[in-house]
């Protein structure tokens, strides 16, 4: 395969035959260094053919097989002499003209990719995946062309920098911008459900949002500001997902809106220290609440840290150190609790658990030496615990009375007494219920 450098007649064997293919449905053509040009024969020589792959064929030029009416994926990567735009391709619809169920379209790192009409392209599509495309622009919408049945159910641009005009992107229910380093402004279009933006760098003016966006997901990753008045623009947002933003203080004024029902955090160390001015008592929908931090967190002089709704039914905390139980026991609607790397993590169990927790994990605790059987609540039904290496003792027959489910890993002086047939806890724990200790 490494020699090839075109594929000519023989490809399709005997001359006669109308449709060589006739019955293939998937074809893929993977590392050819030396391909250049694809003779096609125009005799619809694929017409059951429903997936086409060209990947790492570094010298292709041209050209295609046209009216490939049963394609439904298309996957061209790391084709970079492949032109895309001249007229025997996308420009002048030939090479589209005929795929009729087309769904999904992935292009990568084709650096000659330079234009895609976005207008003229089949209503048929519903995945479009560019990745690593550097000199690519969409081009202005041609009302005359333009198709308006077309919405897609997910686009991903990743890597392609000359995209510096976002009124130009498409309509997408899933929405994903990724590494356009060029884009400083970003209009999110309407129809679009979920939005991810990561590491777009110089995105520093804050997101425009339609009239009347209907948009339940956000993620930022990797930018410097958040988007304005929020709770104005985004009315619809149940999910907020923020991470690797350390230049972000504040959220902007208005806060967060009143339907959020999920918050994630991952190091975001200055919003992180600045909590007490979230107000996430304000948000009466919020179930399930993510914070990762870097243990950078001080004590707020002046009260209490910060303020929970007791709607929360989930909580994950990470290497927040100043995490309370007075704050714990005000969820009193929690029951799933995950806890990691808190120094702190012994008082906490000490003083007391909410009475509504089901589910706790436990994990990284160095300083975590035994669990108190009588602050421990009568609602917990599942634990586990994970790297705790000064972990030595166990309320275990609490434990086999009250579980449901138990799960140790990597706590080696726990590791003798729950041996197998030997250690001092396993007659407790074998018969009682379902656990899993390593």
């Amino acid at each position: 395969m490494h020699s090839i450098t075109e594929l000519t007649e023989d490809f399709y064997g005997s001359p006669s035959s109308e449709k060589p293919f006739n019955s293939l449905e998937k074809l893929k053509f993977a590392k050819i260094p030396e391909w250049k040009q694809w003779h096609v024969l125009g005799k619809g020589e694929f017409p059951a053919l429903h997936d086409l792959s060209i990947d790492d064929c570094p010298k292709l030029v041209e050209k295609f097989p046209e009216n490939l009416c049963s394609l439904t994926n298309l996957l061209i990567s790391r084709c970079p002499e492949l032109n895309l735009e001249t007229p025997i391709q996308l420009s002048s619809l030939k090479w589209f003209h005929g795929m009729k169920q087309i769904e999904v379209l992935v292009i990568s790192d084709c650096i000659s990719l330079t234009s895609l009409p976005i207008s003229t392209l089949p209503s048929t599509l519903k995945r479009i995946r560019i990745r690593h495309c550097q000199k690519l622009q969409l081009e202005a919408p041609d009302s005359s062309k333009m198709n308006s049945n077309m919405f897609l159910e997910e686009l991903r641009l990743d890597g392609c920098d000359s995209i510096s005009s976002p009124e130009l992107v498409p309509r997408a229910r899933y929405l994903r911008i990724e590494r356009c380093q060029n884009l400083t402004r970003f209009l999110i279009p309407n129809g679009t459900k979920t939005l991810d933006i990561l590491f777009c760098e110089n995105l520093e003016i804050p997101l425009s949002v339609s009239c009347g966006t209907q948009m339940t997901s956000l993620r930022i990753s990797g930018c410097k500001k958040l988007p304005e008045r929020m709770q104005e623009r985004l009315p619809s947002l149940k999910e907020l997902r923020l991470s690797l933003c350390p230049q972000i203080e504040s959220f902007p004024d208005g806060g967060f809106p009143f339907n959020l029902q999920i918050l994630l955090m991952i190091d975001c160390e200055k919003l992180v220290n600045g909590r007490k001015e979230w107000h996430l008592q304000r948000l009466p929908s919020l179930r399930e609440l993510y914070i990762f931090h870097d243990g950078s967190d001080k004590e707020i002089v002046g009260g209490e840290n910060w303020e929970l709704p007791c709607s929360i039914q989930r909580l994950v905390i990470v290497n927040l150190k100043t995490l309370s139980s007075q704050l714990l026991k005000s969820l009193t609607s929690l029951e799933s609790l995950d806890i990691r790397k808190l120094p702190q993590i012994q008082s906490l169990l000490e003083q007391g658990l909410p009475s509504s927790l089901s589910k706790l994990d436990i994990y990284y605790c160095p300083n975590l030496q035994s669990l108190p059987e009588s602050r421990l609540p009568s609602s917990l039904s599942e634990l586990t615990i994970r790297d705790c290496p000064d972990l030595q003792s166990l309320p275990i027959k609490w434990i086999a009375s009250s579980l449901s489910k138990l799960s140790i890993y990597r706590c080696p002086l726990l590791k003798p007494l729950l041996e197998f047939d030997k250690g001092e806890y396993w007659p407790e724990i074998v018969h009682e219920y379902d656990h899993e200790c390593l």
